[in-house]
């Protein structure tokens, strides 16, 4: 049978308690150590001619994108979905049927928006400064 000295339990006990307590540091330092992943994608500007082969290939940060604003004025005849949702109260759904709408012609004025299933006239009083129509 095997036998374990009392000694030894507490000591493996303490050491166990102590990895653990140590690992997760020591994979957060090791982890540290690694070069950092670029974020943002790059454009590439590539030789302009054949004679500008042996000139190296610039990186350039790419152009910040515009995300539309909760003050912008939304053009409901160009705008996609993901900008109609800035609009109080309109949620993907609402959305997507504003788009539906427009496939059976442009709207002609801005409070034809009513006209869609989804929006009343709570979200119309909400987002008529904003709601703009250009064709």
């Amino acid at each position: 049978m095997l036998t374990i000295r009392r000694s030894f339990v507490p000591f493996a006990l303490v050491a166990f308690l102590l990895a653990m307590l140590v690992g997760p540091r020591a994979l957060a330092a090791d982890q540290a150590e690694k070069p950092a992943v670029r974020s943002t994608p790059a454009h590439i500007d590539a030789p302009k001619d054949q004679h500008d082969k042996d000139h190296p290939t610039r990186v350039r940060p790419a152009p910040p994108h515009h995300a539309p604003s909760p003050h912008d004025p939304v053009n409901i005849n160009t705008a996609d979905v993901r900008e109609l949702m800035t609009l109080t109260g309109v949620g993907r759904k609402v959305a997507e049927k504003i788009v539906e709408y427009r496939d059976h012609g442009p709207f002609k004025k801005a409070d034809e928006l009513k006209k869609v299933e989804g929006v009343g006239n709570g979200v119309w009083e909400k987002n008529r400064e904003r709601v703009v129509v250009t064709r």
